[in-house]
């Protein structure tokens, strides 16, 4: 019984053939890892908009941050607030495992605080 515990397992990789004839899913590769998609389309589209919003506002406030522009910062900072609190509202508190990366842009926001002495 251990010899068999000790063995390792093989995987055979499909032939090409064997995987032109293999039918392809619907969302088989999310890229994401392991983050839980959203299963229903009414909702994705929400969401998706909320994240072009959040995208784009953080990249507005970066783009004027490195211009030295303060008013960037509160761009950035509304940003940060719309990818936080539009997919909660939308989606409920699950939607804050989609827009984990969020987390970082937080981060982001206390490390330009810190310069905004610098920013005219």
């Amino acid at each position: 019984m251990q010899r068999v515990a000790e063995t390792t397992a093989i995987t055979r990789k499909p032939l090409p053939d064997d995987r032109k004839k293999k039918e392809k899913a619907y969302f088989e590769d999310r890229s994401s890892g392991d983050v839980p998609m959203p299963s229903d389309p009414a909702l994705i589209q929400p969401l998706a908009i909320a994240q072009l919003l959040y995208s784009s506002l953080t990249l507005i406030g970066a783009i004027l941050m490195f211009r030295l522009r303060r008013v960037g910062f509160w761009v950035y900072v509304a940003g940060v607030a719309v990818g936080l609190i539009l997919p909660v509202i939308l989606a409920g508190f699950g939607a804050l495992n989609v827009s984990f990366g969020v987390f970082f842009s937080l981060l982001f926001v206390y490390l330009y605080w810190t310069n905004i002495g610098d920013m005219k």
